[in-house]
């Protein structure tokens, strides 16, 4: 038997270990610290929605740890019992996983609930600094509008009858200050998986061509990854769903498994309505829209609604409660509403002409009533 010779060996050994480790780095290990006191509800979920998957994790002396397995750069999600049981809310926050290996997070516990950070992954520290500079500029906001209409502005928001004045400004200056910051991160981290997360996430914020000019200043391998490739179809959705446009024919299905095509409805003024199940604003809608629904009916013009509840149970049981008397569909993959229409917050409603050609959309209350009574005298 002729033996071994010690560069042979050492060439083996050397695969051997780079094998063994390479497979070990096949998966995403959480090794997890909690700051603060739990009060005895030691849960805490770890998940995330691209991929589906779904774990527990038990605290165990302030520490606790998981593993789940790598396929691509995704968000990975946590959410803690005590939020749920002490704070009464379920409030998921994420870290970006970008390669496989060991990611230490700290839980830290304080009188708003339990906060996620990572020391580790080079995505998740671009992301993190994004955060916290929006973080610091929403905070600016929020004192200047105090300052300008009263120290309980901010909760008035929140409340029936919020100051419409001063949500509409905040909204602008959140808006501005987005597409500051997204042009930042994203210009100065085109290689990040980051970049595309942040991209994919705060589109709303950025017009057609801001949106264009950052997305191609992506590297390729960042355009290939699941965000990228939403961004892209974003854009093609933005140019197809922009007033003027005539949207592609489409089939969906309605409560009773029948077809719904769009081009069923050529020859009458559409409203095209997407809405969900769990939307408040959407089915607070409704009382209005069926008012005005019956205004309307007999002057050519009709209703369709297009739910985008993954859910197909909760659909079916909010369409038999709402008892709308116009048309439903069902769009639980996002194949019209997110491909073709572009939608990004619900209720989202598109007014289409009777040649199937987009005249008006994102309309609600008075804008509505005023854009048919225009057209339907």
């Amino acid at each position: 038997m002729n033996k071994m010779t010690t560069s042979a060996r050492m060439l083996l050994l050397f695969t051997a270990l780079s094998t063994g480790a390479y497979a070990q780095q096949k998966n995403v290990i959480i090794k997890g610290t909690v700051i603060g006191d739990t009060k005895g509800h030691n849960r805490i979920d770890m998940y995330s929605r691209n991929p589906d998957r779904y774990d527990t994790m038990t605290v165990v002396n302030n520490t606790f740890g998981g593993e789940t397995t790598f396929d691509a750069p995704y968000r990975l999600l946590f959410a803690s019992q005590y939020d749920t049981k002490v704070r009464g809310g379920y409030a998921p926050q994420g870290i970006l996983i970008d390669k496989p290996g060991t990611y230490h997070v700290v839980a830290r516990i304080d009188s708003t609930g339990t906060h996620y950070s990572s020391v580790d992954g080079a995505a998740q520290q671009v992301y993190a600094a994004f955060s916290a500079a929006f973080d610091k500029v929403s905070d600016a906001n929020e004192a200047a509008l105090k300052k300008k209409y009263g120290p309980d502005v901010i909760k008035s928001l929140y409340s029936k009858t919020p100051n419409e004045a001063a949500a509409t400004e905040l909204e602008e200056m959140e808006m501005k200050a987005a597409s500051k910051l997204v042009s930042q991160y994203v210009s100065k981290n085109p290689g990040s998986y980051a970049a595309a997360f942040i991209l994919q996430r705060n589109s709303r914020s950025l017009d057609n061509k801001t949106l264009a000019a950052l997305y191609e200043r992506l590297t390729p391998a960042v355009k290939a990854l699941r965000e990228g490739e939403a961004v892209k179809t974003e854009l093609s959705a933005r140019k197809l769903s922009s007033t003027g446009s005539t949207p592609a024919d489409f089939t969906l299905k309605n409560e009773v498994e029948k077809a719904v095509k769009l081009s069923d409805y050529r020859g009458k003024y559409l409203l095209i309505d997407f809405w969900a199940s769990w939307c408040g604003p959407c089915r607070a809608a409704f009382p209005h829209m069926r008012e005005l629904y019956a205004q309307y009916k007999d002057k050519n013009f009709e209703i369709l609604s297009i739910s985008t509840d993954r859910d197909k149970a909760a659909w079916l049981k909010a369409a038999k409660d709402e008892n709308n008397p116009w048309p439903q569909a069902h769009d639980d993959k996002g194949e019209v509403s997110k491909n073709t229409f572009n939608v990004q917050v619900l209720p989202t409603l598109f007014l289409l002409d009777p040649k199937g050609k987009i005249i008006a959309q994102k309309l609600e209350g008075e804008a509505l009533d005023k854009k048919l009574k225009e057209l339907l005298p």
